[in-house]
């Protein structure tokens, strides 16, 4: 193999793969990037074998066509202080020669017949959406999945195509989010359960564009292709939980305050909680909300916010983090909180709550 490409491109390719490559990885050929140059540009494949990225760079010149393996990390490392703007690749036998400007690197290299087959796009059912409302979505729920390892259908986000959209949950029993997004495809019978690893990766691939992602489902993997670009990941094994029969439905109080000014007065109470009770006290009355919080070992605080209430007065307590992190998905002036007792979650929309909605457990104060 020989060609000659922009070091730009390269250089955007493999900071994407270092996303995926494992250093501690058992296999040792997956620590590599597998480089394929024909008349149609330069391939560039790796894998961890849970997670794929294939990228196609088109700012090539392919002298001889042929495959050959890099060393992921290190070539990546090469690529972040490589000046020449392009950047020249040669193959022979088990040596990989760099040309960049002046200088020339050699690379030991391995059998790139060894290199494991990556998942193809094209199998399975597809959907098709905007990038961005799949980050959206991802912003929105992605956090509310359990990080403890071993939760199984918790650790990831559940994707449900439904007529004409496309929804998206995740939960971790406490918390959880839900949001709703357009997009053309079939419903399937088998559950898509997306790991943090894998949508991060595709949002990453994502970024800005204003591309639409073609997402393509089987019962064990997605694969998600963006300009050209296709990301793979196995699915998380387990069943998902029925969500949508533990979200409240006599939820009969209501109140609805300024999003930065409820975010704000959560940071401050939060600042007086410890790591015994992370927990705010909400005092509800009529147009007036009162957060407290306490610590032993600082103090603690009262926080006043101007809020629209009718109701009754009420109080209720929450992990304040855990309700900031539902707010980050909003971007509404305003933020509405319904909410009923000490023993029944607590659901924040903005008005749209068919598009997006947050559900967060109360605590014991």
């Amino acid at each position: 193999m020989h060609a000659i490409c922009a070091r730009d491109q390269l250089a955007e390719a493999f900071s994407l793969v270092s996303s995926i490559v494992n250093q501690r990885s058992t296999n040792p050929i997956t620590q590599n990037v597998l480089l394929s140059a024909d008349k149609h540009g330069l391939e560039v494949r790796a894998t961890d074998l849970e997670q794929s990225l294939k990228r196609t760079l088109s700012e090539v010149e392919t002298k001889k066509a042929g495959k050959c393996l890099v060393p992921a990390t290190l070539l990546a490392g090469l690529l972040k202080d490589i000046r020449s703007e392009t950047v020249e690749i040669k193959a022979s036998g088990s040596t990989v020669e760099v040309k960049a400007g002046r200088d020339k690197f050699e690379l030991n290299s391995a059998d790139p017949e060894e290199f494991p087959k990556l998942p193809e796009a094209g199998e399975g059912s597809t959907i098709t959406l905007k990038g961005s409302d799949f980050n959206l979505a991802i912003k929105r729920v992605g956090r509310s999945i359990a990080q403890e390892k071993g939760r199984y259908a918790l650790n990831g986000v559940l994707l449900e195509p439904r007529k004409n959209g496309l929804e998206f949950c995740g939960t971790d029993g406490r918390r959880l989010g839900y949001s709703k997004v357009a997009a053309k495809g079939a419903e399937v019978k088998f559950q898509v359960i997306v790991p943090q690893k894998g949508y991060s990766l595709i949002s990453k691939v994502i970024g800005n564009s204003e591309a639409d992602v073609k997402l393509q489902l089987s019962e064990t993997r997605i694969v998600a292709t963006v300009d050209g670009t296709e990301v793979g990941t196995q699915l998380v094994e387990g069943q998902f939980p029925d969500y949508r029969s533990v979200i409240p439905r006599e939820l009969d109080k209501q109140l609805v305050v300024g999003l930065e000014d409820f975010r704000l007065a959560l940071n401050k109470a939060r600042h007086l909680t410890s790591v015994e009770s992370q927990a705010v006290r909400l005092e509800i009355s009529k147009g007036e909300l009162t957060l407290r919080s306490k610590s032993p070992s600082s103090g603690q605080a009262e926080v006043k916010v101007e809020i629209e209430y009718e109701g009754d007065d009420a109080v209720i307590g929450f992990d304040p983090q855990y309700i900031l992190q539902g707010l980050d998905g909003f971007d509404a002036g305003k933020v509405t909180f319904l909410f009923k007792d000490k023993d029944t979650g607590a659901v924040m929309h903005s008005g749209d709550r068919e598009r997006f909605y947050y559900l967060v457990m109360p605590i014991d104060i």
